[in-house]
């Protein structure tokens, strides 16, 4: 069964929202929990059971794209920026 660049790219994106919200919970719970210096044992607890979490998604991301970029003779970092531009996502300045 041949790879379909627009399926990859679907489901690649759906990584990328994943990996997003994954993201985003850990800033909330950050600004949440506030400076780390000051954390309880159960919040550093929290902090790590969210850290976990969120390792999954990243991880899920990071070896699609890798296995992706393969299957389809794409270049990976390319693959990367398609879908981050996909999903919203703004491409630093050039630091020339």
């Amino acid at each position: 069964m041949e790879i379909e660049l627009s399926d990859a790219l679907d489901e690649l994106l759906e990584l990328q929202e994943a990996t997003d919200e994954a993201q985003a919970e850990l800033t909330r719970l950050q600004a949440e929990l506030g400076d780390s210096a000051q954390w309880t044992d159960e919040q550093h607890v929290t902090w790590r059971d969210a850290w976990e979490d969120a390792r999954e998604p990243w991880w899920l991301l990071d070896t699609a794209l890798d296995q992706y970029a393969e299957a389809l003779g794409l270049n990976r970092d390319e693959l990367e920026s398609t879908v981050q531009k996909a999903a919203g996502h703004v491409p630093p300045p050039n630091e020339d």
